[in-house]
């Protein structure tokens, strides 16, 4: 039997500003039980699809503008649970187990004596509440917020820890360096983050507010609620391969559909070729959700809209509302679909846990980019992505491994 549940990730960015975190309320994510068949699934290359060396890519000379997606009407909605006060929940922590924590996180004097006043204390019969100050918070060292950010992020009291906002830890210089913050608050920000399963992670934004002026509050917001989604073309030569790019993107029967296009391209006579949005080239459904919130649409379901729904809807003319079934999906995918190892357009890129269990779905678009909406709320949009970015979305302590679907 196929459940839906929910699986941590903020994107916020995905990451979104590319930060990523995404939290259950605010980006929950709808999983996929059982979703594997009953062999296990072969490990998934994202790389390319094969082709001879020295050849052009199948796909044609694919150019990338990263595009900083955002919202403005609907940016931080999580403003409330944001900025409460700071606290702090450790569940099914006592007293004496909450006493050795505190002294065995590297904490300085000054922080211990703080964080071991008991008068800062709640004592449940689930766990126990400490109420640290923003000022503490702005002092911790990064190994021991990441520390204690470990152990609050297993109760989901604990929303910041539960979902921070999180960067690659290849491309985070990159990142802030795009972001237009001030290098000032740059050096604040990074200066609250922590380590956390290969990512770097952000999750205190309310002890920024007193320390910022409000416009400058409003830049790191501007940041964070963005996504790295990415603009592409394809450029085209006169001597451009037109019939393996027609096989490559015509898939779903819409060779005929776009042949035309592509071959009277190729007729432009200019140096460096002429270039076309591969939205041209998209089956209309996804091109025209493609950059859009779901607060765009009137769809009555369009709350309900997950990643599941929108990838196997990818080829569709018109969307199949049976997919909002976990129990659809789970049928067809086992009735007209086969696991390969490497992917071409069109493929589910599939993120299952080590028990085989559907945790994110999107579509291989070419080179490592997929068509993705990484969750249900209404702040996930459909964007095209890296794979690299939109897994950031989906951290785990468990193994994890993608898994490739292609239609039959």
């Amino acid at each position: 039997m196929l459940t839906r549940s929910f699986v941590r990730s903020p994107w916020v960015a995905c990451g979104f500003g590319f930060i990523i975190g995404v939290s259950v309320t605010l980006f929950g994510v709808a999983g996929l039980k059982r979703l594997a068949v009953s062999e296990a699934p072969p490990a998934a290359s994202t790389t390319r699809a094969t082709r001879a060396p020295g050849t052009p890519p199948l796909w044609g000379q694919l150019e990338a503008v990263k595009i900083p997606l955002g919202n403005s009407e609907e940016i931080f909605a999580d403003r409330p649970v944001r900025l409460q006060p700071s606290h702090w929940f450790f569940q099914g922590f006592g007293s004496n187990q909450l006493a050795d924590l505190m002294r065995s996180c590297g904490l300085n004097a000054k922080q211990r004596e703080e964080l071991l006043d008991s008068s800062r204390w709640k004592m449940a019969s689930n766990g126990c509440l400490v109420l640290p100050g923003n000022s503490l918070l702005r002092d911790l060292n990064p190994a021991s917020r990441q520390q204690l950010y470990a152990v609050l992020a297993r109760s989901s009291s604990n929303y910041a820890q539960c979902f921070p906002f999180r960067f690659g830890l290849a491309d985070v210089d990159a990142r802030f360096a795009e972001s237009g913050l001030a290098l000032d608050t740059q050096n604040l920000v990074r200066g609250l983050c922590y380590t956390n399963q290969g990512t770097l992670c952000f999750a205190d934004l309310q002890a920024l507010p007193e320390v910022l002026s409000k416009d400058e509050f409003n830049d790191v917001i501007d940041f964070l609620y963005r996504f790295p989604a990415y603009r592409l073309r394809v450029r085209v030569f006169p001597d451009t391969d037109v019939a393996a790019m027609v096989s490559y993107w015509g898939k779903g029967n819409r060779e005929k559909k776009i042949r035309p296009l592509l071959e009277s391209l190729t007729k432009v006579t200019a140096t460096n070729g002429v270039t076309i949005s591969i939205g041209y080239l998209l089956p209309p459904f996804a091109r025209l959700r493609l950059n859009t919130f779901p607060d765009a649409w009137s769809e009555p379901q369009v709350t309900k809209e997950d990643c599941f729904w929108t990838s196997m809807n990818f080829f569709n003319e018109q969307p199949d509302m049976r997919f909002l079934d976990p129990a659809v999906v789970h049928q067809v995918l086992q009735r007209d679909y086969f696991l390969v190892q490497q992917p071409t357009y069109g493929d589910l890129v599939t993120l299952v846990d080590e028990a085989g269990d559907g945790l994110h779905m999107c579509v291989y678009i070419a080179e490592d980019y997929v068509f993705t909406k990484n969750g249900i709320n209404k702040l996930q949009p459909w964007v095209l992505m890296k794979i690299s970015d939109m897994l950031l979305g989906f951290p785990s302590e468990k193994r994890q491994r993608l898994c490739i679907f292609r239609r039959r």
